[in-house]
């Protein structure tokens, strides 16, 4: 008689975060029937099945996951032959982090939670691929004129100065305008008084977005109202580890790895039309100082994000 043999599958999926919000998790189940196969072999198929649903149901999780506001993975993979190829690949290389089995009127029901990895900054992922990697290279650059430089800066600061000078006029005699070249002298030479940790050089950037509309992706930009860009994927090395997240900022804090010892912090003002982080002319004249300042944290991926959760 032909042996039967019964794998159920059921379809279960979820997205979670480890703290860093940078673990893709989903879990899957497989069963087996105990009465046509030895206890041992039965345990084995159930678990087995169990890590095939787990990594096709992660596979529709990565799917999802947003490139930008109105972009996923999916979009990407369809667009792209080799990011499908390495999406594929790193389901391949995908990690189970539990799995449980037990027997169950007559069958083996087992449940397998398989994970990958969006960026790098959780310690299970330093050494594995991320989604992060993956499509950075196919994330296009600011041009040369979208950046903000240093004559951005000596207008930001010539708008500022005049603004403050029309504000205080109506109240008192306008003080002796400071020469921009002299300013922006000063800016570079004395301690950063808009740094929220007030360090004479600062070591990276927290962004707290936790007051914004904003989750984890993989298409990151800061810029000024104006348009200006001041990170992205075009300003780090191909490869490097440039997205990072937490859920407050004491985690981010934390993660002294990324950031070092003092960061400057910053909260953006708003999210732009394509979900940009915009920040004020203040807080963008106290990055671009610093970051010159202090050897160009920003090129080394070194910043975190806060979002209020996943």
């Amino acid at each position: 008689m032909r042996r039967l043999f019964l794998i159920v599958s059921v379809l279960m999926s979820s997205l979670a975060y480890s703290n860093e919000l940078s673990v893709i998790t989903a879990e899957g189940f497989g069963f087996a029937d105990a009465s046509r196969f030895s206890e041992p072999q039965a345990r084995l198929m159930a678990l087995r099945a169990a890590k095939i649903d787990a990594q096709r149901n992660l596979l529709e999780v990565i799917n999802g996951v947003r490139v930008t506001a109105g972009t996923t993975v999916k979009d990407m993979m369809l667009e792209s032959d080799i990011i499908g190829t390495r999406v594929k690949g790193m389901l391949q290389g995908s990690f189970e982090t539990a799995s449980t089995v037990t027997r169950e009127d007559g069958s083996w029901v087992a449940a397998v939670t398989m994970a990958v990895c969006l960026d790098k900054s959780d310690a299970i992922c330093e050494a594995k691929p991320s989604l992060a990697g993956i499509t950075q290279p196919s994330l296009k650059g600011a041009p040369p004129e979208a950046r903000f430089t240093e004559a951005d800066l000596t207008i930001v600061k010539e708008m500022l100065s005049a603004s403050e000078e029309e504000g205080e006029s109506t109240e008192q005699p306008k003080a002796a305008a400071t020469p921009v070249a002299d300013d922006a002298e000063r800016i570079a030479t004395e301690p950063d008084t808009m740094s929220t940790v007030g360090a004479e050089t600062n070591t990276g950037l927290i962004l707290d977005a936790s007051g914004l509309n904003y989750t984890p992706m993989l298409d990151v930009r800061v810029r000024t109202r104006s348009g200006k860009e001041l990170y992205g994927p075009g300003h780090v090395a191909m490869g490097s580890d440039w997205l990072h997240w937490s859920s407050s900022l004491e985690d981010a804090r934390r993660m002294s790895q990324v950031v070092g010892a003092a960061p400057l912090i910053i909260i953006p003002v708003s999210l732009g039309e394509a979900t940009e982080l915009v920040i004020s002319d203040q807080d963008a004249i106290s990055l671009f100082t610093s970051n010159t300042r202090s050897g160009d944290f920003l090129a080394a991926g070194k910043v975190v994000i806060i979002v209020a959760g996943s």
